[in-house]
């Protein structure tokens, strides 16, 4: 699932394998011909004729990957978004205190109830011109479209908060702005990391702490709440 497969020279999307099981035939191979022995009778022991076949179809085909996915976490290199993806659900993805740390989308499933669960995708860190194709941007960014509801984060300890997430946006207006149009919450990640003195200067969106757990579980809430919509 969530497979795209394109004409490579027309660039036109053919299929677009969304559910488990879904099938599409890119070409259909040829038909056999038949030799002078299928014609062999008691009569014509060495008949002079035969039948030929019919070639297969051609093509030369792009087949793409977009994740299929219920959260998209956004956010600039090493916000936290693996460390958040880690603490929430059963996914293992590469964790260090650096930049660019995810170079691969990753996948989480988050449960929140005996009985239900939601699919987190962790896509690597963008940067100023990431909806341009900077940084591999497009490769990263394709994968956000087919989520519910994205998640930005934003660290606390950016010097301007507020500026991080317009970075974020202006990336995912220059790349798809059909993608803006998902429902979205923002928090700021590493709260623990931070006197809270200090956290009433920073813009007034939800705090979580990966570390301490401090909101997560209202973050864990406040997700479901618009999956369920």
């Amino acid at each position: 699932p969530g497979t795209i497969i394109k004409n490579k020279n027309s660039n036109t999307v053919l299929a677009d394998l969304v559910k488990d099981g879904d099938e599409f035939i890119a070409c259909i191979g040829g038909i056999g011909g038949k030799g002078n022995s299928y014609f062999k009778s008691s009569r014509n022991q060495s008949p002079r004729k035969a039948q030929p076949g019919k070639n297969g179809d051609k093509g030369i085909y792009q087949i793409e990957l977009k994740l299929l996915a219920d959260v998209g976490l956004v956010g600039l290199p090493n916000s936290g978004k693996s460390t958040l993806l880690s603490v929430l659900s059963n996914a293992n993805p590469k964790i260090g205190n650096y930049p660019f740390t995810t170079i691969n989308p990753n996948l989480g499933l988050v449960k929140f109830s005996e009985y239900r669960s939601f699919v987190m995708a962790d896509i690597p860190g963008l940067i100023e011109g990431a909806g341009t194709g900077k940084g591999l941007g497009h490769q990263f960014l394709k994968h956000i479209e087919r989520t519910r509801v994205l998640l930005f984060l934003i660290d606390v300890n950016d010097t301007d908060p507020n500026e991080s997430l317009n970075i974020l946006i202006k990336e995912i207006e220059n790349y798809n702005l059909d993608i803006l149009k998902k429902p979205r919450i923002i928090v700021l990640t590493k709260s623990d990391t931070i006197a809270h003195d200090d956290q009433k200067d920073l813009p007034d969106y939800d705090k979580i702490s990966s570390i301490s757990g401090d909101g997560l579980q209202s973050l864990v809430n406040s997700l479901t709440f618009y999956l369920d919509e």
